[in-house]
C-alpha cells in the first residue's frame, strides 16, 4: 500500500495543520509507505521517516490553478490512493480519493468569506465529497451536518476522532511555568481561552461574561485570550475597551506549540464559548494538562468533552457566569473536573486515529480492486 498524502496543509495553524502533522508522524513511526506532496518551504514541518518520499508541489492549496500539475505528480509517483485532508483536492483525482472534513463553518457563516472564495469553496467542497471513495469526519455531529449540506451517501462517511499530542501533559515544574509566563507576559493566576479570533468562537460573548463576573467576584483572575491577532481580534479588543475591563483581559498573541502545555497547566480554568466546532481540540489539550474546563454545550463539544467539562449555554450569559463562578469558587469541583479531564483526554490518541485511518485506506483499496 503506497499512500499519497497532500500535506500542503501542514503549515496551517490550528486543526488542519495539527491533523496533518500528527497523522504523518504516526504513519512514519509505523513504517507506512507515504508519498508526501508538500511545498518546499514547508518540508521542515514534515515528520522525518525512512518510509516517506517527499515530492515538491510549490502550489498553494488555495491557488486558482495547479490541479493539473498535482494530478501529473500523483500519476508519476505511482500511489495507490490520495488522502486530501481538506476539500481542496485536485479533482478529478487519477487514483481513489479519501478526504477529511474538519468543519462546515463556511456553510454556517458564509459572510466570513469573500463572494468569490465562498463560491469556489462550496463548488470544490461538493466536487471533493462526491468524488471521494471515503470521507472522514472528526465528529458524529459533523457527520450529520455533512449530510445536511451535501446529501452525501452516509455509507461513504467514517467518523475518526482527532487525538491529543503526548506533549500535552501537566507541567508541574514551577520554574518551567514561570519562565513561560514571563515570556508571554502572563500573571501567576489567570483564566485562559485559546484559538482563532473568528465569529463562531463567540468571543464578544466571552468578554461580556467576564465583565459580569468582574462585578460578581472581587478576586476574579484576568482572562488571557491567546491567539494570533487576526480576524475579529480588533472587534473583541474594542468590546473590552467599551466594557472598561482592560485590566481584566490580556492578549498575548499566538502561543507557540512548545509553550502551550505550560500555559494550559498554569491556568486556573479554561473557557471555551464556541457556537460551532467541527471537533474542538483546545479543551482536550487543556484537559490533558490538568486544567478544569468550562465549555459550551454546542455542536461537537459535548461529544468530545463528555462529562469531564462543565457545560453552559453559549447564548446565555447567566449560564456562563454561573458555571465559571462555580469553578472559581469551589476547589472540590475544580479537582473533580481536573481528574475527569485527564481521564477523558487519555481516550483521544493520534495513534488510534492513524490506525483507524489506515483501515479506511485498506477498505478503499479492497473496494477498488473488486470494481
Amino acid at each position: 500500500m503506497r499512500i499519497g498524502f497532500d500535506a500542503r496543509t501542514v503549515r496551517f495553524r490550528g486543526g488542519i495543520g495539527t491533523y496533518t502533522h500528527n497523522l504523518l508522524r504516526e504513519f512514519g513511526e509505523a513504517g507506512v509507505e507515504v508519498v508526501v506532496f508538500c511545498q518546499d518551504r514547508e518540508k521542515q514541518g514534515i515528520p522525518q521517516a525512512d518510509s516517506f518520499t517527499l515530492v515538491s508541489v510549490d502550489i498553494d492549496v488555495l491557488a486558482w490553478g495547479g490541479r493539473g500539475t498535482l494530478r501529473s505528480l500523483i500519476k508519476e509517483a505511482g500511489v495507490d490512493l490520495l488522502h486530501a485532508p481538506t476539500p481542496w483536492a485536485p479533482t478529478p483525482v487519477p487514483v481513489p480519493l479519501v478526504t477529511t472534513v474538519h468543519d462546515v463553518a463556511p456553510f454556517l457563516y458564509p459572510e466570513v468569506l469573500s463572494p468569490v472564495l465562498r463560491y469556489r469553496y462550496r463548488r470544490q467542497f461538493i466536487r471533493t465529497v462526491q468524488e471521494a471513495r471515503r470521507i472522514i469526519t472528526v465528529s458524529q455531529v459533523l457527520q450529520s451536518a455533512l449530510h445536511l449540506y451535501t446529501r452525501v451517501d452516509p455509507a461513504k462517511v467514517r467518523v475518526i476522532h482527532n487525538g491529543v499530542s503526548s506533549r500535552f501533559e501537566p507541567i508541574v515544574d514551577e520554574k518551567v511555568r514561570s519562565s513561560v509566563r514571563r515570556r508571554h507576559g502572563l500573571p501567576e493566576c489567570y483564566a485562559l481561552w485559546a484559538g482563532d479570533f473568528r465569529r463562531e468562537k463567540n468571543l464578544t460573548f466571552l468578554v461580556q461574561g467576564w465583565a459580569r463576573l468582574s462585578r460578581r467576584l472581587a478576586d476574579l483572575p484576568p482572562l488571557v485570550m491567546a491567539g494570533e491577532k487576526l480576524g475579529e481580534y480588533q472587534k473583541v479588543r474594542n468590546e473590552v475597551r467599551k466594557l472598561g475591563i482592560e485590566d481584566k483581559v490580556l492578549f498575548p498573541g499566538f502561543i507557540p506549540g512548545d509553550d502551550l502545555p505550560a500555559v494550559y497547566s498554569a491556568a486556573c480554568v479554561f473557557v471555551f464559548p464556541s457556537l460551532y466546532e467541527g471537533f474542538g481540540l483546545p479543551p482536550l489539550e487543556a484537559m490533558a494538562c490538568g486544567t478544569p474546563c468550562v465549555v459550551s454545550n454546542s455542536s461537537s463539544l459535548p461529544e468530545v468533552t463528555g462529562s469531564a467539562a462543565l457545560l453552559f449555554n453559549p447564548t446565555s450569559l447567566d449560564s456562563f457566569e454561573e458555571c465559571v463562578a462555580r469553578v472559581l469558587t469551589d476547589p472540590d469541583l475544580r479537582e473533580n473536573l481536573r481528574q475527569q479531564g485527564l481521564q477523558r483526554a487519555a481516550q483521544f490518541r493520534w495513534s488510534r486515529s492513524a490506525r483507524e485511518t489506515l483501515q479506511v485506506y485498506r477498505d478503499v483499496l479492497e473496494e477498488a480492486n473488486r470494481s
